[in-house]
């Protein structure tokens, strides 16, 4: 009976994160971050001090918030759970997650340890309209939705591709460039995978990155060729271009700019790409103003040509 109470409570109390009001001070239970519009939580056994109600555990309204990543604000003896974006204002720090491992969009260099790329200036660009300071998270493909499930930033940047799988998880912004996916081949070959029937032979081996759209096509679509997993998306194009793969399948924005910067890669097919899609910034669900307030900025970013500079700056 009172483990149902507290689910109840819970349940009310994500309610409410929606923009209600939710009623005063709450005691206390043991809770831990979650994100998007849901977060774990786990009993002590004894609610801490004995803070509790009628045999109810309660959880502190300011625990919900923290776990949403959210603003919490107080009037008139009631809790307001806030938009991120009131958050993100009031920190005045936006966290950005980033792979740092997907050129042009992302990489981050050892040497001097900073990000570079299309993305990592859009991200400059929102904190800067924002009016906030922007703090590069390190987050990777396999991690991504996990990492940003626990509240580990705000908004994921870098070259992600938008899709159906993940809008599950999370939400997506407009999307602010088209793409598809394509191959990227050593120029001796450009002649010899015409298709991808050409490109799926037995004695083809293709270079992957684990846990991202593009090891999905190739478990998707490839049935002959020998499949090499490469933990780092950064080494595959040059292994492409000394011979230990064969074959990359990547987004072509990808291999536009790989082979634009090493004169034995080719973007083959990239006006006729296997698929196609596009590119957004992905968020936590359950938080329309945040979300609105990021397609604006995407469709003030497209209308001042603001992408254009950057695909000009890192595609061409």
């Amino acid at each position: 009976m009172l483990k149902r109470r507290i689910v109840t409570l819970i349940t009310v109390l994500f309610i409410l994160c929606g923009g209600l009001w939710a009623w005063g001070s709450l005691p206390q239970a043991k809770a831990f971050k979650g994100g998007g519009d849901t977060a774990t939580v786990e009993l002590d056994g004894q609610t801490a001090g004995g803070l509790e109600k009628n045999g109810t555990a309660y959880i502190p309204v300011d625990e919900v918030g923290k776990a949403l990543g959210r603003n919490v604000s107080k009037k008139d003896g009631k809790y307001l759970i806030q938009s991120r974006l009131d958050r993100i204002l009031k920190k005045g720090v936006i966290r950005v997650g980033t792979t740092g491992d997907y050129r042009p969009f992302t990489y981050y260099d050892p040497e001097s340890k900073t990000y570079e790329g299309y993305d990592i200036d859009a991200a400059k660009r929102l904190g800067k309209d924002l009016g906030v300071k922007v703090e590069f998270v390190k987050t990777s493909w396999p991690t991504l939705m996990e990492d940003l499930r626990h509240n580990k930033f705000d908004i994921a940047m870098g070259g992600i591709s938008r899709s159906l799988d993940r809008e599950k998880k999370a939400h997506f912004s407009k999307p602010y460039i088209d793409f598809g996916k394509s191959p990227l081949i050593r120029k001796e070959d450009k002649d010899k995978y015409k298709s991808l029937s050409d490109i799926d032979q037995p004695d083809v081996t293709i270079g992957v990155n684990p846990g991202g759209t593009n090891e999905k096509f190739v478990k998707e679509h490839i049935k002959q060729a020998k499949v090499k997993v490469v933990q780092d998306n950064l080494d595959i194009p040059k292994m492409v271009a000394e011979g230990k793969v064969d074959v990359m399948i990547t987004d072509s924005v990808e291999a536009r700019y790989y082979a634009s910067r090493d004169p034995r890669l080719y973007a083959a097919l990239t006006d006729h790409t296997f698929t196609k899609s596009q590119k957004g910034y992905l968020m936590h669900r359950g938080d329309p103003d945040f979300q609105n307030w990021i397609d604006l900025w995407v469709a003030e970013m497209k209308l001042q040509g603001e992408f254009d500079k950057l695909e000009a700056k890192w595609l061409e």
